[in-house]
């Protein structure tokens, strides 16, 4: 997919790739509260068609690794180098939210809210680019190595 290594720079399309990775890890993460349960009674079956399985299977996304965890942590400390409006829309694309609701969310238009989004993923890599070489991350994404 994308590749990150201590030679290559920053671009946006690269930092906008690692935040889509980043909210897509979160999401396939477990959730806490599945585990919590009330009674170690099974579930009812309140229909029949339940009880043979006739729905279909609700199956979750794999959850990622840890090198995937790690570069979600990395790329969610990058939005902190930037303003609070700018993160909020940043990470709403790397969710997924589609332009329309975030229009209705934010109250300004499409092509406003992509110029911030252009403006902050530029300003995120001119801050990477700027750190020293030595802290910059050494990896390839979906790599087995890492």
């Amino acid at each position: 997919m994308m590749e990150a290594r201590m030679s290559d720079f920053w671009t946006p399309e690269t930092v906008k790739a690692r935040l889509a990775e980043a909210a897509d890890s979160l999401r396939r993460l477990p959730s806490a509260r599945l585990k919590a349960r009330l009674t170690a009674w099974p579930d009812v079956v309140q229909a029949s068609a339940d009880a043979y399985g006739y729905d279909d299977a609700a199956m979750r996304p794999a959850a990622p690794g840890p090198a995937a965890i790690s570069r979600m942590d990395e790329a969610l400390d990058w939005l902190f180098a930037i303003e609070a409006g700018a993160r909020r829309i940043l990470w709403a694309r790397a969710m997924g939210v589609p332009w329309r609701r975030l229009e209705d969310m934010d109250g300004r238009s499409h092509v406003t809210l992509k110029r911030v989004q252009d403006r902050a993923l530029a300003e995120l890599a001119s801050h990477l680019n700027a750190k020293p070489k030595a802290k910059m991350p050494c990896i390839a994404l979906h790599s087995r190595n890492t």
